[in-house]
């Protein structure tokens, strides 16, 4: 009866729809989240009133083509000190696609020198996502912390909370949190660490979630859990540039990773979600690699009931784990292994990062006689507009290219055009002052600074106002493209906002 009871609430929760009859406890519990959510991709994109200023502006059009290509299900963080509000956009445009979606907490880099206050704050970040999202359909799943040992990621090294049993406080004081207003809900949890396999089978059990609900149930009795894992292995050839044929053992190293995730599952009676997985793409591997390991991966997970959800689609076009590029569309070798559906061209897609300016001026580059700065409430789009305050000179101007990392993968850039195809390139502008005016050029990288092509010059009223400009490429394909927008024409001061660049095919 226990067996009958929670999976006739899994199908119901999982589902998003009411109590099914008799035929549906047939299902396994793996099963059922594997035909709900079990084929998703992590959707990691940045958000109009902040996010990471690497990471696109979410469009909708984004959710168009994860639903096209085949996936059930969208994956994305939500981070630690945003409203819960601005996060119903996203979940709503997913729900009405007939996506399910996986919540997933990004925590605060400050934590890992300040635990005792994270704990805190990681409670009352849950308890508010709770309340706001109490009524929002199973389909919404949260999924309580990415990667607690990673909690800042950059060049100089990653930071997070690394000791196991503080990460296991952090969930214990949260879950029953939780409970009080989404007593229903699939909670995914992870172990400590990167959320790995070993994590999940070591400290996701009695006696490190130790919690007690008001009705004296735990971990244990709790059938709307779902483990939770990431799975990177081998990392030299999953974030880097190494063949298979320099991890020659690479099959048995995934197999004894998801070894105890399985173990963890068939011990508790939980079902398991992969709600992160993926390799760096071609070019920064072969196609035959590539296809080789997500291949073997996701047969894995098929005989094990494990759901899955790639990553990644987002991000920009530069970042090396991306398969839905802007200008080319889906990485049609990873769908027909994830998803066995051939894709159409997507709609247009801008590649530009940072366009909203909630990050400041991060990736836009000044040159010439130009100061630039942020707006706030400057009354053009969200809360941050840029200011340019230039002098005449024909190097007044401003530009995004591709970022120059250390880490930067081969091959892959942040903005390239094709033959033949329409770009409309967008932004909200108005002077402050007198009249101002600007042009918009593209060049290639490599090339002159001059670039291939200018835009006759526009003029900017001192009042809002939206403006497109547009430009077929005729010329051969590039690769590597960067972005200008020229203010020499006089001493002026020009608020832009909400740059972007579309293309369009025939």
């Amino acid at each position: 009866m226990k067996e009958i009871h929670f999976r006739k609430i899994a199908i119901a929760l999982i589902l998003g729809f009411p109590l099914l009859g008799e035929s549906t406890t047939k299902l396994s519990k793996g099963e059922i989240v594997f035909e709900r959510i079990g084929k998703g991709i992590n959707v990691d994109v940045s958000h109009l009133e902040g996010g990471p200023p690497e990471k696109v502006l979410y469009d909708p059009a984004q959710y168009d083509a994860v639903k096209a290509a085949g996936f059930q299900s969208i994956r994305f963080f939500v981070v630690a000190g945003e409203d819960p509000a601005i996060y119903k956009t996203r979940i709503q445009d997913a729900f009405d696609r007939d996506l399910a979606v996986v919540i997933c907490l990004w925590g605060s880099g400050q934590w890992a020198s300040k635990p005792k206050e994270g704990l805190q704050e990681f409670v009352a970040i849950w308890d508010r996502i709770a309340k706001y999202y109490k009524d929002y359909p199973g389909s919404l799943v949260f999924e309580l912390w990415n990667e607690p040992a990673g909690l800042i990621v950059k060049p100089g090294g990653i930071q997070g909370i690394k000791d196991g049993k503080t990460v296991m406080e952090y969930l214990n004081a949260a879950i029953p949190i939780i409970r009080k207003t989404n007593p229903n809900r699939i909670l995914g949890i992870g172990g400590p660490g990167f959320n790995g396999g070993r994590e999940l089978e070591e400290f996701v059990t009695p006696e490190y979630l130790t919690y007690r609900l008001e009705d004296g149930s735990g971990f244990a009795d709790d059938a709307n859990i779902i483990g939770i894992f990431h799975m990177y292995q081998p990392h030299k050839f999953t974030h880097g540039t190494s063949g298979l044929d320099e991890v020659p053992k690479w099959k048995d190293e995934v197999r004894e990773q998801m070894s105890h995730p399985v173990a963890w599952s068939k011990k508790w009676r939980k079902p398991l979600l992969l709600s992160e997985w993926g390799a760096w793409v071609p070019p920064c591997h072969t196609v035959e690699d590539f296809k080789a390991y997500i291949g073997f991966v996701a047969d894995e997970c098929k005989k094990h009931n494990i759901g899955w959800m790639y990553y990644c689609a987002g991000f920009n076009n530069q970042w090396a784990f991306n398969i839905l590029n802007t200008e080319d569309g889906w990485n049609q070798d990873a769908l027909n292994i994830l998803t066995e559906v051939t894709a159409p061209p997507p709609s247009p897609m801008s590649p530009l990062i940072n366009s909203e300016f909630s990050s400041g001026t991060a990736h836009w580059t000044s040159e010439g006689p130009v100061q630039t700065s942020v707006a706030r409430n400057a009354g053009l789009s969200g809360l941050a507009a840029l200011k340019v305050e230039s002098k005449k000179s024909d190097r007044a101007a401003i530009y995004q290219e591709t970022p120059k990392r250390k880490w930067s993968p081969p091959g892959r850039y942040l903005i390239s055009l094709r033959q033949g195809r329409l770009y409309k390139i967008s932004f909200l502008a108005k002077s402050v002052g007198g009249m101002g005016t600007l042009k918009v050029r593209l060049a290639d990288v490599s090339g002159s600074s001059d670039g291939f092509w200018t835009s006759t010059p526009v003029t900017i009223s001192n009042a809002k106002r939206d403006y497109t400009i547009e430009y077929t490429h005729t010329g051969r394909d590039v690769r590597d493209v960067r972005v200008a927008f020229l203010f020499g024409d006089r001493d002026q001061v020009i608020l832009l906002d909400r740059i972007a660049l579309h293309g369009y095919r025939e």
